[in-house]
């Protein structure tokens, strides 16, 4: 994925839904932040999306109209050869302060449509809450590059909604060990 995916990916989501604002979280999301991003970190063909600040029957809506229009195995898809995903709010496990990090990214191309986007730090105490095979490479090299600080990961962690959704301290400070090593994790 490059940015000027990413450009015509929110162009394409405000035109079929009418919205202005989204959030891009998930791999696609780095690309906001780096001009130049590392190869595998952007080994990823979606944009993960939701709408901005609407009731939670409107989000799921829009969700389902991104899906439809941009979804994996649409017309765009086969078209382009990248998509986007609808989701929702809870769909990444961000820090509850999250949101006072982020970035409001948009350009030329994205047609007067915003993305709020995650700092790369709460980006990847997301995956690292997912904890996912394609999460941890993806984590692995974000750290390797230097693009995001175990250090405040850690901090983070503390900050993470007390909701049930995010794994224990315990199990995410020793993923993040793992993934500071270099090791598989291993299972269970």
């Amino acid at each position: 994925m490059e940015i000027a995916h990413v450009d015509h990916i929110l162009r394409a989501a405000g035109e079929a839904t009418g919205q202005t604002h989204f959030v891009l979280i998930g791999s696609a999301a780095i690309l906001a932040w780096q001009s130049v991003v590392p190869t595998d970190m952007a080994q990823t063909r979606e944009a993960d999306l939701f709408a901005y600040d609407v009731d939670p029957q409107t989000a799921e809506r829009i969700a389902d109209e991104i899906d439809g229009v941009l979804g994996h195995s649409s017309q765009f898809d086969d078209t382009y050869g990248y998509y986007c995903d609808g989701v929702g709010p809870d769909t990444a496990i961000l820090p509850v302060d999250w949101l006072s990090r982020s970035k409001h990214y948009s350009s030329p191309s994205t047609g007067g449509v915003t993305a709020i986007v995650p700092h790369p730090n709460d980006i990847a105490v997301a995956k690292l809450c997912a904890g996912r095979e394609k999460d941890v490479s993806w984590l692995r090299a974000a750290i390797r590059h230097a693009i995001v600080d175990p250090a405040a990961m850690r901090a983070n962690l503390a900050r993470l909604p007390d909701d049930g959704r995010a794994p224990s301290l315990i199990v995410l400070q020793a993923r993040l060990e793992v993934v500071e090593r270099g090791r598989p994790p291993s299972a269970g």
